[in-house]
């Protein structure tokens, strides 16, 4: 055999060797891997956290059945979180009883600041965002979107008024030549957070709530101005999309503050303007009908009297 034919042969037995060590502690240290995460866990160690059974709703009181208790990781564990540990006989014994303040998802770990007690604070003042008021005012099918706002939706506000009437106008200065009917934005995005006396869509129902009532979050100066103009004209709630991005934001930048009936309706504009012709408002009037002149129709007669024949004419 010729040397080089041996060379090339040492070679590639020695690639090959070297090959099937680096695979072989490739593997090992793939294998290893779960193994020290494990072991990491277990000196960690883990913890039982309380957690939600059920999807909560906001006011419910909570018993037994809506809690368990779960496995975390201890680096996974938030200080908010309700832990077994260092618990009595009876680990549910300071939660059981409790209303929720807001809702709350099932698995969601329960935090002490999710959850009242009964009797410390209405669950109303409880879900109000520090420094804001809830307001409430009555509503129809026409001004509360036929019942499909529901609690944590926004809305708009508009005020439907008279402005002549509110204005105070007087006969003699030309009233009709005023806007009589605006609609004024008071205020927009604000969050709904009852309609009725429920914080939450109920059960099984429909897609809306057939509301009377509906109770806002607002500042106190919001407040103040929707009590203000529910004394001035007529409220209407509109319902906003869920989505929040910059082209809303432009919409509501360039949407008007106010409409009026003569900004809405052209025809009315350029009545009041005066811009109409006059004869396009006046009734027309029927012409009597003349009476025909009777054509007097000539008539002859021939008379003979012994032979002599006269014509005499009749009607005339």
């Amino acid at each position: 055999m010729r040397p080089i034919v041996i060379v090339l042969i040492v070679v590639a037995l020695g690639a090959a060797v070297l090959t099937a060590f680096l695979a072989t502690r490739f593997l090992a240290s793939v294998q290893q891997q779960p193994v020290q995460v494990a072991q990491e866990a277990a000196i960690a160690g883990v913890e039982e956290v309380l957690v939600a059974a059920r999807d909560v709703a906001p006011g419910e009181v909570l018993v037994d059945t809506d809690f368990r208790w779960e496995k975390w990781p201890k680096g996974a564990i938030d200080p908010r979180f309700i832990l077994k540990s260092g618990a009595g006989e009876d680990p549910l014994a300071d939660y059981r009883g409790m209303m929720a303040r807001r809702a709350i998802m099932i698995g969601e770990p329960i935090a002490a600041g999710a959850i009242i007690k009964q009797g410390d604070a209405g669950v109303t003042s409880a879900v109000l965002s520090p420094g804001m008021r809830s307001v409430t005012i009555d509503v129809s099918p026409r001004s509360g979107a036929a019942g499909l706002i529901l609690p944590n939706d926004h809305v708009d506000v508009f005020m439907v008024s008279n402005v002549r009437d509110a204005a105070g106008v007087p006969e003699d200065v030309g009233r009709d030549l005023l806007s009589q009917v605006a609609v004024e934005a008071i205020m927009r995005d604000i969050k709904v957070i009852a309609v009725n006396q429920s914080l939450a869509r109920p059960e099984g129902g429909g897609p809306g709530i057939n509301a009377q009532t509906v109770t806002m979050e607002v500042t106190s100066e919001q407040a103040q101005k929707i009590l203000v103009a529910s004394q001035m004209g007529q409220l209407v709630l509109a319902l906003r999309s869920w989505a929040r991005n910059d082209e809303a934001a432009a919409a509501d930048a360039k949407a008007p503050i106010f409409v009026t009936d003569r900004s809405t309706s052209k025809v009315l504009d350029d009545l009041m303007r005066g811009g109409l012709e006059g004869d396009m408002f006046e009734m027309p009037v029927a012409e009597e009908p003349s009476t025909p002149a009777v054509k007097a129709i000539a008539q002859t007669i021939r008379i003979n009297r012994g032979g002599a024949v006269t014509v005499e004419s009749l009607g005339q």
